[in-house]
């Protein structure tokens, strides 16, 4: 009876591991961001809209714009904070390459990829919109190296 304990053990082991590896788990389909709501205006349009406003210092109208939820004051000292570290750092945008919308974390992002200044190689400025164009976050980086995107 001792020898037959551990192997029903090991069994029951093998047995709801292969069962579990045969159906999907909650936590890959947990992983997958969800869909954001389909856009209700062009966000390539609203995203250059937001993007002009900000590498042009019009913060005020970018808060007018943003989410409902978004802080105004916080993203008001966010966005001075990253104006004034580009303006030291990358200098004037010179030209832009590409802007396109895609979908990351669950939400949409448009992605302006542009040459600045005093940048070593291409900058992709990455702006959160929401289905209706308002503006929800920014991030920046080297075009070389962007953020996965949602499949």
């Amino acid at each position: 009876m001792s020898h037959r304990f551990p192997i029903v053990v090991a069994m029951l082991v093998i047995l709801t591991a292969g069962a579990a590896a045969q159906t999907p788990s909650q936590a890959s389909s947990a992983a997958k961001p969800p869909m954001p709501p389909p856009p209700t205006t062009d966000l390539v349009v609203a995203g250059r809209k937001l993007a002009n406003w900000i590498l042009a210092n019009q913060l005020d109208s970018v808060v007018m714009n943003a989410a409902p939820g978004e802080n105004a004051d916080t993203a008001k000292m966010q966005l001075a904070r990253f104006v004034e570290d580009l303006a030291i750092r990358g200098g004037s945008e010179l030209k832009v390459i590409e802007e396109k919308v895609v979908r990351r974390n669950g939400a949409y992002q448009y992605w302006r990829t542009a040459e600045f200044e005093h940048a070593p190689s291409t900058v992709l400025f990455r702006i959160v919109v929401t289905p209706d164009g308002k503006y929800a976050g920014f991030g920046i980086g080297l075009a070389n190296n962007p953020p996965p995107i949602d499949p």
